[in-house]
C-alpha cells in the first residue's frame, strides 16, 4: 500500500523533500512508515523522529483527511492512501 508523507521543519532539512510516497506492508504501522523514509532517506530521518520505538516528545504526527485530523504514534496502523504530516510541536 501507498502513504503519504509530509514533511515541515528540520525534517525536510534531513531528507531533502516536503513529501514523499512510501510503500509498506497493508498491514503497516506509523512505525513501519518511518523505517521505510530511513531506508530511502538515511538514518538521520529515524534519529529525528523516535527516541526509542517511540516518537520524540517534540514530533507530533497526524493522518490528514477532509473532515479532520488524528494524531497518530508509532503503533497507529495505516491505511493505503493515507496522508500523514510530521511536525515538530516547539
Amino acid at each position: 500500500m501507498n502513504v503519504t508523507v509530509k514533511l515541515t521543519g528540520t525534517l525536510v532539512a534531513r531528507t531533502g523533500t516536503r513529501e514523499a510516497r512510501v510503500a509498506v506492508e497493508e498491514d503497516a504501522t506509523l512505525g513501519d512508515v518511518v523505517e521505510e523514509l530511513a531506508d530511502s532517506y538515511g538514518p538521520q530521518v529515524r534519529a529525528g523522529v523516535l527516541d526509542g520505538e517511540r516518537l520524540r516528545s517534540d514530533t507530533v504526527v497526524v493522518r490528514e483527511s477532509v473532515d479532520s485530523t488524528e494524531t497518530l504514534s508509532t503503533a497507529s496502523p495505516l491505511e493505503n492512501g493515507d496522508t500523514v504530516r510530521f511536525r515538530l510541536n516547539v
